[in-house]
């Protein structure tokens, strides 16, 4: 699997925009697509309180999650091999939500909204989700997708927005959100959104690093 081959060379500091799922009511949080986990040890050293399940579906990552949690955060930290499309929790468990930086690696978009329904499910009522994915209108990346149309007249892709990127290690898939379509995945899953913006994380301004946020509550 391809993440598992990027696991080791993963490297990315918490957002802090993650914080925002945090509510006087949340005791537990799920971390879809954690990767290594360090949006959930961050929210973790906010609130002494918190308890966490950190998903991903590469058992590389997860190694990765047990390895670099530190003791004092282990017994409130849980991660879990697992497709954040058929999550293994009971519904209405959970009061927040992180999907950062990993529904955009989910085609085709019948199975993203799989993995909101399944969002909707395991959220408590009035619980927030908080998704942030890589914002389309990106030079580099608009380039790649017209590089790529030929695929798309000839249905070999499912949307023009759709593109592969391969690094020397592993090639991903993404597809490239507006904030408009992440507003209608997220409204046809059954969520009401509440806020929505873009998001540049760290202080260093990178050629692909503007990405589209929405935070959203199950009615």
């Amino acid at each position: 699997m391809e993440y598992d081959l990027i696991a080791e060379s993963y490297r990315r500091r918490p957002w802090e925009i993650v914080s925002k799922v945090l509510s006087g009511e949340t005791t537990w949080f799920a971390d879809l697509g954690s990767g290594p986990g360090q949006h959930s040890r961050h929210l973790a050293t906010l609130n002494e309180a918190l308890r966490g399940v950190l998903i991903d579906v590469s058992a590389e990552m997860i190694h990765r999650a047990l390895k670099e949690t530190p003791e004092n955060l282990s017994h409130r930290l849980y991660p879990v091999l697992a497709d954040m499309r058929e999550l293994p929790m009971r519904s209405d468990s959970v009061d927040s939500l992180l999907l950062i930086a990993s529904l955009h690696h989910v085609v085709p978009r019948a199975d993203r909204l799989r993995t909101l329904r399944e969002c909707r499910r395991v959220l408590r009522g009035g619980g927030l989700l908080l998704v942030v994915v890589w914002a389309r209108w990106q030079k580099p990346l608009v380039l790649e997708v017209l590089k790529d149309s030929l695929s798309y007249v000839l249905r070999r892709k499912e949307s023009f927005w759709d593109i592969t990127r391969c690094s020397r290690v592993a090639c991903r898939t993404y597809h490239l959100y507006s904030v408009k379509e992440l507003v209608k995945e997220l409204e046809t899953a059954g969520f009401r959104v509440v806020e929505k913006g873009v998001y540049v994380p760290g202080e260093v301004r990178k050629p692909l690093n503007k990405n589209y946020y929405c935070l959203a509550i199950k009615t």
